[in-house]
C-alpha cells in the first residue's frame, strides 16, 4: 500500500524536470498539476515562466495537460492562454480523471507523465492509474483550506516511507 505514495521522480520545481527524460521513457502527455505546482493557489494566470514551460513540452513533442481539483472557472483563467486541454474539478486521487485522460489520448496508462506537488492527491491517484509520477515541492508553504489537511496526513505517509525506506523527501532526483 505504502508503495503507492512512491514517486518515481522527486524534483524541486517543474524548471527541473528534464523532459528530454521523458520523451526517453516513451512518455506522450505530461499532465500538469496548477496550484502549487506551477504557481501559488492564489495567482489566477500563469507566469512567464510557466508559459514558457509549457511551449517547451509542446517543442519537446510531449502533449501539455492541466489537471486540477480546482473548479471550472479557476482553471479555466489559468489555461486560457496556454492552448492546452484541461480537465477541472479532477477529484485526484480518484481514478476517473486519469482514466478519461488515457482514453481521451488513447494510450496506454506508461505513456503518461503526471506531475504535482501532493503525496495524496497527485502521486497516490497517477500510481493507481500506473501512470509515471514526478512529486515536486511545494512551490510555497500557503494552501488552500483542505490541502492542509491532506499536509496533516502527508507528514505521516512521508515519515512512513522514510521509515520503510521507501522514499526520503529530503532527497531530490535531479
Amino acid at each position: 500500500m505504502l508503495k503507492l505514495f512512491v514517486p518515481d521522480l522527486y524534483i524541486k520545481d517543474y524548471t527541473k524536470l528534464d523532459l528530454n527524460h521523458l520523451v526517453d521513457l516513451n512518455i506522450k502527455v505530461l499532465v500538469c498539476d496548477i496550484d502549487n505546482t506551477l504557481v501559488p493557489f492564489d495567482l489566477s494566470h500563469p507566469t512567464d515562466e510557466v508559459i514558457a514551460f509549457i511551449d517547451k513540452i509542446k517543442e519537446s513533442s510531449l502533449i501539455p495537460i492541466l489537471i486540477s481539483n480546482n473548479n471550472a472557472d479557476r482553471v479555466n483563467l489559468f489555461a486560457k492562454d496556454l492552448d492546452v486541454v484541461f480537465y477541472p474539478f479532477a477529484q485526484k486521487p480518484l481514478k476517473k480523471t486519469y482514466l478519461k485522460v488515457i482514453r481521451d489520448y488513447q494510450i496506454k496508462p506508461a505513456e503518461v507523465a503526471c506531475m504535482g506537488d501532493q503525496l495524496m492527491t497527485d502521486v497516490f491517484g497517477a500510481n493507481r492509474c500506473h501512470c509515471y509520477t514526478i512529486l515536486t515541492k511545494p512551490l510555497v508553504k500557503r494552501d488552500i483550506h483542505y490541502t492542509k489537511i491532506n499536509r496533516v496526513i502527508e507528514k505521516v505517509v512521508f515519515y512512513l516511507l522514510r521509515v520503510f525506506k521507501l522514499f526520503d523527501k529530503g532527497e531530490y532526483d535531479d
